[in-house]
């Protein structure tokens, strides 16, 4: 590369930030440690990353915060070590898609909530509430040593260079209401101080992907699960993906129609209608559990997923869904699936049948079960377009399909390639 090419090293922070290692900085920092108001900082310290990519500040701040938590992945990224790296999140997000565009808080929240953390998402407000809750929410978060506060913002509120960004947040310095980020974006900016206020104003800023709001995500580790092992979505399963938010729609329009009179023959029939919906969303994660450098660098590791993966496939086999699909992952998929109790007759039908499955299970299938239902719900929540269905009885009826010339079937059936 030529010497007058243009290209950037660091930037100078603005007036509205105080650089972690100035003098200033560091009696901030020494004052709120003495206050037990930086006690997440040494698990943050201790995972502090830079982003690999310019649009992976979401990523690189998450992969932090699980390594940060002793979140286990329970596979394999370098021979034989077991810790996140931004290419295993990809459960949500294509990850060429975030290269290029990154991430919003919808999107970060899936991510979170799909590799066993609770992520709990709070939109920015300009409402002085809304700075008290951010403040409690802070310094709860900084107090402990297992719950974790992100912030999604936007930079140029800060007086930095750039638009949205993501960064934990590490402690608090009560005195001056002060928080202090630790930047991802190492390469930019060192880790700084600056003011909850001005902090409060960059997560009002707009985003125009979701036309929301920026705003702050608390993180803790959800105990006692584990990561899918066994099924799941495909990744390309996003916010942008409208098939996947279009088929939805279908399956929800479905469930309210009335339930054909004989059971067998609804049975088969809703089967096919989901796999209709779903075939092409269903993942079976094993083929990318272990690369091939790493099948015998982790044989313990590979011989327990083995076995788990054996006994979950097993037993979904067992069911009577497997029976119609040719693969167990759409199987999988149906009893995973969040049917909201009360929805329609012929919902609550396969509901309880899916629920009478999960009691037989073994631990091991019921983590793997509830895990791809999280997985479900939370990529239902960001799809686009919104899966709006009206589920008031007195308003359902326009909803429902109509009747064939008969009058015994609804004529829906007609539209599931059997």
């Amino acid at each position: 590369m030529s010497v007058t090419a243009k290209n950037f090293y660091r930037r100078p922070l603005p007036e509205t930030c105080v650089e972690f290692s100035s003098e200033l900085g560091k009696k901030l920092f020494t004052e709120a440690l003495l206050q037990g108001s930086a006690n997440i900082y040494f698990k943050l310290a201790s995972q502090f990353r830079t982003q690999d990519e310019p649009a992976y500040c979401g990523l690189s701040t998450l992969v932090m915060v699980l390594n940060a938590l002793e979140v286990d992945p329970e596979k394999v990224w370098k021979a034989p070590w077991r810790f996140y790296h931004e290419s295993m999140l990809d459960c949500c997000v294509p990850l060429e898609n975030i290269k290029k565009s990154g991430i919003n808080l919808q999107q970060f929240s899936c991510l979170a909530t799909c590799n066993r953390l609770r992520s709990s998402v709070s939109y920015g407000e300009t409402t002085p509430e809304f700075l008290k809750k951010f403040r409690a929410s802070l310094v709860n978060s900084v107090k402990s040593d297992d719950q974790v506060l992100v912030a999604s913002y936007d930079r140029s509120v800060l007086g930095q260079t750039g638009t949205g960004h993501f960064s934990p947040l590490a402690a608090y310095h009560a005195d001056s209401d002060q928080v202090l980020i630790m930047d991802v974006a190492r390469f930019k900016y060192p880790p700084h101080w600056v003011k909850l206020e001005t902090l409060q104003k960059a997560l009002c800023s707009v985003d125009i992907s979701t036309k929301k709001p920026r705003g702050f995500v608390e993180l803790e580790l959800r105990k006692g699960t584990r990561p899918l092992i066994m099924y799941g979505l495909k990744a390309y399963v996003n916010v942008n993906d409208s098939d996947f938010a279009t088929s939805v729609i279908s399956w929800n329009e479905f469930l309210l129609c009335d339930p054909l009179e004989n059971e067998e023959e609804e049975f088969q029939l809703c089967c096919r209608k989901f796999g209709q919906c779903f075939a092409p969303h269903a993942l079976c994660c094993t083929q990318k559990t272990f690369d091939a450098d790493q099948k015998n660098s982790c044989i313990e590791c590979s011989n327990e997923h083995s076995d788990a993966c054996k006994l979950i496939c097993a037993e979904i086999r067992r069911t009577r869904f497997a029976e119609v699909f040719s693969s167990s992952a759409v199987a999988a998929l149906l009893v995973a699936w969040p049917f909201k109790h009360g929805y329609s007759e012929r919902s609550d039908r396969i509901g309880d049948l899916t629920e009478k499955y999960k009691k037989e299970f073994s631990a091991e299938t019921i983590n793997e079960m509830d895990q791809l239902t999280t997985q479900i719900r939370t990529l239902i929540c960001c799809s686009k377009p919104p899966v709006i269905i009206n589920v008031n009885k007195t308003e359902t009826t326009n909803n429902k399909c109509s009747k064939n010339k008969i009058g015994e079937t609804c004529a829906c059936s007609n539209d599931v390639h059997l």
